[in-house]
């Protein structure tokens, strides 16, 4: 059986963190919309909108056009948001790709976003999925700015 691998990358922001994750959770199609340049188009294909349990589907840009059809998991004791990807692109590289946020607030001094991708390479010479997280941290860091002026 191939073996789980995991990357992942914390970014550290201004904004309340509650916040930050009820404008994600609640406004997740609002979010794709500030980032034209990663988000192409994005569709409920099944479930409650983009909520718990909820399958959409999204172009993206990273490296390259891309397609997938991701499950929503939404845990709010924990703020956090798991997209694990079910059919797709990612697949010529993965077996397994789970990103997930997490949300963790700093007290006074704003809060944090925890950026993880749990995955299985479909081949040895497949590279860890780090453009992911470059992607991650750079939503994080607009939503944060987001936040801040509005």
């Amino acid at each position: 059986m191939a073996q789980i691998a995991k990357v992942s990358q914390k970014v550290q922001l201004r904004s309340s963190g509650h916040k930050f994750y009820e404008l994600l959770k609640n406004k997740m199609d609002f979010v794709f919309q500030m980032f034209p340049d990663v988000y192409k188009s994005w569709k409920v294909l099944e479930g409650n909108g983009l909520a718990h349990g909820s399958i959409i589907h999204l172009k993206y840009n990273v490296d390259g056009p891309s397609k997938a059809k991701e499950r929503l998991a939404i845990d709010d004791a924990n703020k956090s948001i798991t997209f694990e990807c079910l059919e797709g692109d990612l697949f010529r590289d993965f077996e397994v790709f789970k990103l997930k946020i997490e949300v963790v607030e700093n007290g006074s001094n704003g809060c944090s976003t925890n950026w993880s991708i749990e995955y299985v390479k479909a081949n040895e010479d497949v590279a860890p999925p780090h453009n992911y997280l470059i992607i991650a941290a750079k939503i994080s860091k607009g939503i944060d700015d987001y936040l801040c002026k509005n």
